[in-house]
């Protein structure tokens, strides 16, 4: 089951927060880029992303989740 942080554009304000989900992001810290930032917004690498959640729980505006793809696509279907 592969988990993956997502993010919601619309709670995300970076410039508020300090970047706190590329500042303790796991993968980030050992200098994997897994989250990047483009036009001032986090952008979560989905392959590079381990699932972890410290984004979700360290975000103040509640602006990622994390998706079990599988899960989310079976019921799709």
């Amino acid at each position: 089951m592969v988990r993956v942080a997502v993010l919601d554009e619309d709670r995300c304000k970076p410039k508020r927060c300090g970047r706190v989900c590329y500042r303790f992001c796991p993968p980030v810290r050992s200098k994997i880029e897994a989250i990047r930032f483009e036009n001032d917004r986090p952008l979560v690498v989905e392959p590079l992303c381990v699932g972890c959640g410290i984004c979700v729980r360290k975000c103040p505006f509640k602006a990622l989740s994390i998706v079990n793809l599988p899960d989310e696509l079976e019921e799709e279907c």
